[in-house]
């Protein structure tokens, strides 16, 4: 697995080009037509071309004591749409078929970019990458270029920059507690999908029904927090597990 964070990028994709979010049986009929043909087509448009990066690292400062060790927080006022900080000030690119890729995707910071890059962080030096995850955040991490943390919503001065890691899980239900103290907190960072969730998935059954509900409910709440790109993570996710029960 390469893709760990469920990043936002800038030129768009099959599911994750909308910004206002399909209603959820819309995406549950898409992930049929997807699943189905098993043909899972996610190219993103014509890459940007490489550009200089332009950012300062003066606007945040890195500490402890923060929702889970260190963090990123604010030292100004930020607005929506704004770009905080640099994920990576300091970092490696890797083919996404690099086998280094890989190996380097078990930290969980590793980043595609622009389908076919993998970013890894030196975390020698701080940077976007310290964002801890929240179940509302304020934040959100683009993978298009170097890569970068963008303000969602207002960030007061001293408070902490957090994103949604959007972590999709097979099989292993409990993997990452969530420890953000969210009103809406979801009690885990991922949202894990089982055998049986895609053994069932378009089955008409009771059973089947609950798991179509509990992928709805997932959908509207991303689309809630401005996360729908995740939404390309699960079908992907589905259709691994799919593959592997045939």
């Amino acid at each position: 697995m390469i893709f760990i964070l469920a990043a936002r990028f800038d030129s768009g994709s099959t599911l994750s080009s909308r910004r206002s979010g399909l209603p959820a049986s819309v995406f549950l009929e898409l992930a049929v037509e997807l699943l189905s043909a098993l043909n899972l087509d996610l190219e993103t448009a014509q890459m940007a071309k490489p550009h200089k990066p332009k950012f300062s690292l003066a606007p945040v400062e890195f500490r402890e004591r923060s929702i889970a060790g260190r963090g990123v927080f604010a030292k100004r006022r930020f607005k929506p749409g704004e770009v905080i900080t640099p994920y990576a000030p300091k970092q490696r690119r890797l083919d996404v078929e690099d086998p280094e890729a890989t190996l380097a995707a078990q930290s969980k910071l590793t980043l595609l970019s622009e389908q076919w890059t993998v970013i890894v962080p030196d975390t020698s030096v701080p940077g976007g990458w310290l964002c801890n995850h929240s179940c509302n955040p304020n934040a959100a991490i683009y993978s298009d270029r170097e890569g970068r943390i963008q303000c969602t919503r207002a960030i007061a001065p001293g408070e902490e920059v957090t994103i949604f890691y959007g972590w999709v899980t097979q099989n292993e239900p409990a993997r990452d507690p969530c420890l953000c103290g969210a009103a809406r907190c979801r009690g885990f960072i991922n949202f894990d999908l089982t055998d049986r969730d895609a053994e069932l998935f378009q089955d008409d059954s009771e059973a089947g029904r609950a798991v179509r509900e509990r992928l709805a409910e997932y959908v509207e709440f991303l689309a809630s927090i401005g996360q729908e790109q995740v939404e390309e993570t699960i079908v992907r996710t589905l259709a691994t597990l799919r593959a592997r029960l045939n």
